[in-house]
C-alpha cells in the first residue's frame, strides 16, 4: 500500500473540498472552539525553455503545487499556540509530503502599547529577509518565485531555511513615527532528509550519504518600519552548519559544510510604487571528503519595482544577479529578468504570471535536469492562489 501517495491525494482531496465549498459560501476564516483556522492553495503551471524547472516543463508542468491549513490557539492574553500543515509539490526538489511546517508555544513575557517581550518554543519560522516567513503564501511573495539570488528557492532547500526546533527570542519597541524589532532564533540538532540531500550533494553522492544532520542553526533579525511602514529596514543573518555521514565503496568518511552569512534588506512603499532591493552574501566552507577548509562565499542581489494600477491590479519587474564564487565571478555568476502581473479579484483570490529569462544556472533545479544544464533558459508561468 502507497502511504504516502494516499497521504497526499487525501490532503490534496480535503483541499479541493474546502475550496467548493468556499466558492458556495465564502468565509475568511473557520472557528472551531477557541482555534482560527486559515489555509491556502496555489497551482501553477510552467512552460520553459533550455532546462527545466519543477517538472518537465519544457513539455509543460504543473508539478507546483502548495496546499497548507494552519490554527491559532489563544490560550490567555500571554499564550498562543500556532501550528501549520503542508504539502509542497515542486518537481524533483520536493515531493509533495504532509509535513509538519511549524508547531510553537509563543509566551508574551512583557507587553504594552510601546514594548514587547516574548518566546516561541517548538519548531519556529525563521526571520530571514522580508519574505523566508511567509514564502509559501502567493499573496505575500512578490511574484511566483521567490528571488532565486537571496532564497535559494530552486536549489531546494526551503526546508532548511524556513524553520527550526528550538527557542526563538523576540521584542520590539514602538513610537509614533517608528517599530523597531528583533528576533533570535537558536535552534537544536535535526536530522535532514533524503530529499534535501539530494538537493544539496546531487543524486550521485546523496546515494552514498547514510546520515545527516543540521547542527545548532542560529538565525537572527534586526528591522524597523518607518513612518507607518513607508520605509523597511531590516539586517537578517544565520550560521548553520551540516554534517553527512558518508560510506563508499573504498572509505567511510564525515563531511561538514559550515555556512555564515546575512542579507540586508530595504524596501520603500509610495501610493502606487513599491521599490524592493535585498543583498545576501554567505560564506561556505567544507570539511571532508571532498576537501578540508576549502571554501566559497555565495553573493545575491535582486532590485524589483512594483506598480499598483489599481487595488487589484499590480506589475512588478525584477532583476537579480547571483554567483556561487565571488572569487570566480565569470564562471560561476548568473542574471535573471523577471517581468510580471498579478490580479487579485477579491481578498481571496490571486492570479499571477511571470515571464522569466535567465542567463546561467543559478536557481535551475539539478535534479529536474539530470542530463545537465543549458546557459539559457526562458520561463513562462501562471499561478492560482486562494486563501481562507
Amino acid at each position: 500500500m502507497n502511504l504516502h501517495g494516499n497521504t497526499v491525494r487525501g490532503i490534496r482531496t480535503a483541499a479541493a473540498l474546502i475550496l467548493a465549498a468556499a466558492l458556495v459560501s465564502p468565509v475568511y476564516a473557520y472557528q472551531v472552539g477557541d482555534v482560527q483556522i486559515h489555509g491556502f492553495a496555489s497551482q501553477a503551471y510552467l512552460l520553459s525553455d533550455g532546462n527545466n524547472i519543477y517538472g518537465d516543463s519544457q513539455r509543460g508542468s504543473t508539478e507546483f503545487t502548495e496546499l497548507g491549513i494552519n490554527g491559532n490557539w489563544q490560550a490567555n492574553s500571554k499564550l498562543n499556540v500556532a501550528g501549520q500543515l503542508i504539502s509542497r509539490d515542486a518537481g524533483a526538489t520536493d515531493n509533495g509530503a504532509v509535513k509538519v511546517d511549524y508547531l510553537f508555544a509563543d509566551y508574551k513575557a512583557i507587553e504594552s502599547d510601546e514594548t514587547g517581550l516574548g518566546f516561541r518554543f517548538g519548531r519556529v519560522r525563521n526571520a530571514f529577509g522580508f519574505y523566508n516567513e511567509t514564502r509559501d503564501i502567493l499573496f505575500t511573495r512578490p511574484s511566483i518565485f521567490m528571488p532565486q539570488a537571496v532564497y535559494f528557492e530552486g536549489n531546494g532547500l526551503r526546508e532548511l531555511l524556513f524553520s527550526s526546533d528550538g527557542v526563538q527570542l523576540y521584542s520590539y519597541w514602538d513610537n509614533d513615527d517608528q517599530n523597531t524589532y528583533l528576533s533570535i532564533t537558536m535552534g537544536r540538532d535535526k536530522s535532514i532528509p533524503r530529499d534535501v540531500v539530494r538537493n544539496i550533494l546531487g543524486p550521485r553522492f546523496a546515494s552514498a550519504v547514510r546520515y545527516a544532520r543540521q547542527l545548532n542553526p542560529v538565525y537572527s533579525q534586526l528591522g524597523t518600519n518607518l513612518n507607518g511602514g513607508k520605509t523597511r529596514l531590516a539586517l537578517s543573518t544565520l550560521a548553520i552548519a551540516l554534517e553527512f555521514d558518508i560510506h563508499t565503496p573504498t572509505a567511510v568518511s564525515e563531511m561538514t559544510l559550515d555556512a555564515n552569512g546575512f542579507v540586508t534588506s530595504i524596501q520603500h512603499n509610495l501610493q502606487q510604487w513599491s521599490f524592493t532591493s535585498e543583498y545576501s552574501q554567505v560564506s561556505v566552507k567544507y570539511n571532508g571528503l571532498f576537501s578540508s577548509g576549502a571554501g566559497i562565499t555565495v553573493e545575491g542581489l535582486y532590485a524589483q519595482a512594483q506598480y499598483r494600477f489599481t487595488p487589484r491590479v499590480s506589475a512588478h519587474s525584477r532583476i537579480e544577479y547571483s554567483t556561487y564564487d565571488r572569487d570566480n565571478r565569470n564562471e560561476q555568476d548568473s542574471s535573471q529578468l523577471v517581468l510580471g502581473l498579478r490580479w487579485t479579484p477579491d481578498p481571496q483570490w490571486i492570479i499571477a504570471t511571470d515571464i522569466i529569462g535567465v542567463r546561467g544556472t543559478g536557481g535551475i533545479p539539478g535534479v529536474d535536469n539530470p542530463q545537465g544544464t543549458n546557459e539559457r533558459t526562458e520561463i513562462f508561468s501562471v499561478m492560482v492562489g486562494y486563501r481562507f
